[in-house]
């Protein structure tokens, strides 16, 4: 399932039909709620979201500053 607004793509995966994807992201617990920006994972969290929680995260995904998430985990992957 799919639904796109003007700058947001909402998408359900099959976990029983798409197990490598499952396998791939750590989706452990049905749902699970996760982000990308950008091509990059930026959230996710196992259970049931609310509304609300669901428009947080929207409002929060639009502010993220990419070049700043990006410098993050290029220094994180340095420390590995």
């Amino acid at each position: 399932m799919l639904f796109r607004s003007a700058d947001i793509t909402f998408a359900k995966v099959n976990t029983d039909e798409e197990q490598r994807l499952a396998g791939e992201w750590g989706i452990r617990s049905i749902p699970t709620v996760m982000a990308f920006k950008d091509g990059v994972a930026v959230f996710s969290q196992p259970g049931v979201m609310p509304p609300q929680g669901l428009d947080l995260l929207v409002q929060q995904l639009r502010q993220l500053d990419m070049a700043q998430v990006r410098r993050q985990m290029a220094a994180e992957g340095a420390r590995s």
